[in-house]
């Protein structure tokens, strides 16, 4: 395990970079899944678990990405939680033997899941004496899943995760994947989170996705979910004032420099209107 100063440091080092601090509690936490998941990478879970989310894209894909705060997952195949359970326990020793890092099963979310597994994940990492440090997984259980999942590497991320090894690997999400769901999201009612905005912009304003070649995707995933494709703009304008507001105190924890709304908004607004989405 890395000491405290490390994280005082990394959190010093971004600072610099860009316009605010971010929180020592938050790089633990990251530094924390990063060793989670390469745990994970060592268990029979490998193989049954797809690991996908903003999470993902920062492990796997773009290590300067936003901080997360959730881990999200699809199984692969059928699989009880009573195995996961048995699967996860196998991940903490070997996350615990190889780091020092304890982590544990925490509590279930008792929340209704139709169609997940959720629970908290518990974890003791670098800063001493803070008890209750916890993370939500998510695992879904049954997913329309069109593009080929990929084998990708746990990304080290920064210099001051000194003790991360680099030959972890674990299936994830290709970032196509990852959009089309996070543009689906959009329609979800109950679901106002920010990120997904923030998620859809980044992706496609710095040319890791093209919305417009993702229309057939969203549509199979809209059919399977019992969701109409026809709302994306109407849900879309709904959602912006909750946006809106929720955008600096969900987003601010997770960057050191967080673009406006009105900008995102308004690009990822002409994104969708180009990619034909608002017309369906």
């Amino acid at each position: 395990m890395i000491p405290q100063r490390n994280l005082s440091l990394l959190s010093n080092r971004l600072a610099r970079k860009g316009i605010r601090r971010i929180p020592e509690e938050v790089l633990e936490r990251d530094y924390c899944l990063s060793w989670f998941l390469i745990g994970l990478s060592h268990s029979p879970l490998k193989d049954i678990l797809i690991f996908k989310g903003g999470t993902c894209i920062k492990k796997c894909y773009i290590p300067e990405y936003r901080f997360s705060e959730a881990l999200d997952f699809t199984l692969a195949e059928e699989f009880p939680f009573e195995n996961i359970q048995e699967g996860l326990s196998i991940a903490f020793k070997q996350t615990q033997q190889a780091s020092g890092i304890n982590l544990h099963f925490s509590r279930y979310d008792h929340h209704t899941h139709e169609n997940s597994y959720a629970f908290f994940l518990g974890y003791e990492g670098p800063l001493p004496g803070i008890s209750g440090k916890e993370v939500k997984v998510d695992i879904t259980i049954k997913e329309k899943i069109i593009f080929p999942v990929e084998k990708k590497i746990v990304l080290k991320g920064y210099e001051e995760y000194e003790d991360l090894p680099k030959n972890a690997h674990i299936r994830v999400y290709s970032l196509d994947e990852i959009v089309a769901e996070k543009v689906v999201a959009l329609l979800d009612r109950a679901r106002n989170e920010p990120r997904d905005l923030y998620d859809i912009w980044y992706l496609t304003s710095n040319q890791h996705a093209n919305l417009a070649e993702l229309v057939e995707a969203f549509e199979q995933k809209c059919k399977f979910r019992g969701k109409k494709s026809t709302d994306v703009r109407e849900e879309f304008l709904r959602k912006e004032l909750r946006f809106k507001k929720l955008w600096k105190m969900r987003l601010s924890p997770q960057m050191t420099a967080l673009p406006e709304f009105d900008q995102v908004y308004r690009e990822v607004r002409r994104e969708l209107r180009q990619a034909g989405l608002f017309l369906l």
